[in-house]
């Protein structure tokens, strides 16, 4: 790999219009669905600013939690031991007086379970002038008479470097699947990248490194530099051949599919965006995530119009930090499902924001997009994401010192709620574009939807009795049914747009019976649902939209009116469908409203 890739040199690959750059190409990465909830279960408690939580690989399940204070503590058989596995807080050098200082990274070693060996990161202050902080990456070795604590004496200093400022140190560190230890490290600090550390592929700052930790190094080295990092062999003695990617802001918290051995980071932004940056496993190495070119889409420096940076590859999903903060201000990179107990989830990317403790899922469509959510508000200052042995996906919370178990919501189909006899009906128009109801059938065992040869509309109503929901019943999905009858030889779908259900709650009109007003009368919200044109097995199912899921009545009724988008397409024709209606004599027949739901 040439110098091309110098931050010096940037190539041009797009002038800005606008101060928004689009996302990367497509990827491929398996597709999932985002979970409409999860739970939240606190595992362990009376932590101390707990900053990331991980397993050993060795078959114990043990759970070894990062304090930032500088101890590592075990969970073990539902316990948390009171002496800690290790304790860096008294070593030379080791400082945790900024917020973002500290012990912060924790790997073991894929052999862990015959080697005994493992790595952390941690902060320090270095005496120097110029440059007063760095940080530390260091060897220890686990006890062989008592697995459950580790040998101090042991340690061996791997890499360390130094910097200006306390703050965007990284520290995250993991083996990936080709066995090679990956470190993600801050810009340096303070604000903006004053120095372009990260496009500077001559210094470690503002990188993902990529070291071979096992293979023995040559005499007075403490690691060996893969042939295969995108920058070996650079023929400029001073770039850093130990970097894997740049552009990094400050990337906190990162992490390896266990499945696909794909790549996400969570990249903190500056003041605006914050980001998630994603790497297949087919990766080479060399990405440029953008900083301080560019902060998530937007240009940084200068602040707009700026050029993409060469081998600049797009965040996949964004968020902006909202007033004063109010979305969110820093992103916590997390991990992608696979814990086979919560079937649902797997596959979906879970990450969070530590200010706001929003709790967010992003997942690969089939279409090559990503779609993103908000799946839960938690009063949690999520500092990090991680899994236990047996795939458990895990948050921990820095201020309430906990970690805090994810898994699959219960999710309960109700029976079928059936529209009630003596209150679902038609009501007719008085004349052609009236608007007006007028004639009306209660008791008929059909429906009437569209209109007739005159012109004049059928709409019908609904009228679904709900209290034995439970009161805080959180829906997650509602679907309409109705049963055709019949069809006129002219089909009202297309030639009367589309068939669509507007909602009243409790009730259209005065009352709840059928009535005249009910055609026109207000609705809480009007195409609350849209059909399916083409029935299954007769079926026409309209799905109700997620944000009008809240409307309905877990105590009382709730009231649906058929019609057709097009109010009159001005033909002599009949354009009408009937559907069954609750006075049907079969009550299989009868339409439905089918509701998901789980109870917090």
């Amino acid at each position: 790999m040439r110098k091309s890739y110098r931050f010096a040199a940037l190539i041009a690959i797009s002038i800005l219009t606008s101060s928004l750059i689009s996302a990367g190409a497509p990827v491929t990465v398996a597709s999932a669905t985002l979970p409409p909830a999860v739970v939240l279960k606190p595992v362990v408690t009376g932590l101390t600013q707990p900053v990331f939580v991980t397993h050993a690989g060795d078959g114990s399940n043990r759970l070894f939690i990062v304090q930032q204070t500088g101890q590592i503590r075990v969970f073990k058989n539902g316990s948390l031991l009171s002496t800690p596995f290790l304790n860096v807080s008294g070593v030379a050098g080791f400082t945790n007086g900024g917020s973002e200082q500290g012990l912060l990274g924790l790997a073991f070693d894929p052999n862990y379970a015959t080697n005994q060996t493992f790595y952390v990161t941690y902060t320090i202050t270095t005496g120097n002038a110029t440059f007063p902080y760095g940080e530390r990456l260091v060897r220890y070795q686990a006890s062989t008479t008592n697995p459950d604590v580790a040998v101090p004496s042991s340690a061996s200093l791997i890499l360390s470097y130094q910097k200006k400022f306390t703050n965007h140190n990284g520290g995250m560190i993991a083996f990936g699947p080709d066995g090679f230890l990956y470190w993600g490290t801050g810009d340096g600090g303070s604000g903006g990248d004053p120095d372009g550390n990260a496009q500077n592929i001559d210094v470690l700052l503002g990188k993902i490194l990529r070291l071979d930790v096992q293979t023995a190094p040559p005499a007075g080295k403490t690691y060996v530099i893969p042939p295969s990092n995108p920058f070996f062999g650079d023929a400029d003695p001073a770039v850093r051949q130990e970097i894997w990617a740049y552009g990094l802001r400050n990337p906190w918290r990162w992490s390896f599919d266990r499945s696909t051995g794909d790549l996400f980071i969570g990249d903190v932004g500056q003041n605006i965006e914050e980001e998630v940056d994603f790497q297949p496993a087919s990766s080479t190495g060399g990405e440029n995530y953008g900083w301080n070119v560019l902060e998530g889409n937007r240009c940084f420096k200068p602040s707009s119009g700026c050029t993409q940076p060469a081998h600049y590859v797009a965040p996949v999903r964004v968020y902006d930090h909202g007033t004063n903060d109010s979305f969110g201000c820093a992103v916590t990179g997390g991990y992608v499902f696979r814990d086979p107990a919560s079937p649902t989830l797997q596959g979906v990317y879970f990450f969070g924001d530590y200010c706001s403790g929003r709790l967010l899922a992003l997942v690969h469509n089939s279409n090559s997009t990503w779609s993103s959510k908000v799946v839960t508000d938690t009063a949690y200052n999520i500092s990090s994401f991680g899994q236990g042995e047996d795939g458990a996906l895990y948050l921990t919370d820095l201020t309430g010192g906990q970690v805090i178990r994810i898994s699959q919501r219960t999710l309960v189909t109700a029976p079928p709620f059936l529209s009630e006899a003596v209150l679902d009906g038609t009501v007719r128009e008085t004349t052609e574009n009236s608007g007006v109801g007028g004639p009306l059938n209660a008791t008929a065992a059909t429906l009437h939807v569209g209109d007739g040869p005159l012109r004049r509309q059928w709409r019908a109503v609904l009228s679904f009795n709900t209290p034995s929901l439970p009161d805080r019943a959180v829906i997650t999905m509602a679907h309409l049914r109705i049963k055709q009858a019949s069809i006129s030889s002219s089909s009202p779908f297309g030639t009367l747009g589309s068939l669509v259900a507007d909602m009243g709650v409790p009730r259209f009109g005065p009352s709840a019976g059928l009535e005249k007003p009910d055609f026109q009368a207000g609705a809480t919200k009007t195409a609350a649902a849209t059909f399916n044109p083409t029935p299954s097995s007769g079926w026409y199912t309209g799905a109700v939209a997620t944000a009008n899921l809240g409307l309905i009545n877990r105590t009382g009724r709730t009231q649906f009116r058929l019609r057709f988008t097009l109010d009159d397409n001005n033909d002599p024709v009949a354009n009408f469908a009937e559907f069954f209606s609750g006075d049907t004599a079969t009550a299989a027949d009868r339409p439905q409203l089918v509701i998901q739901y789980y109870v917090p």
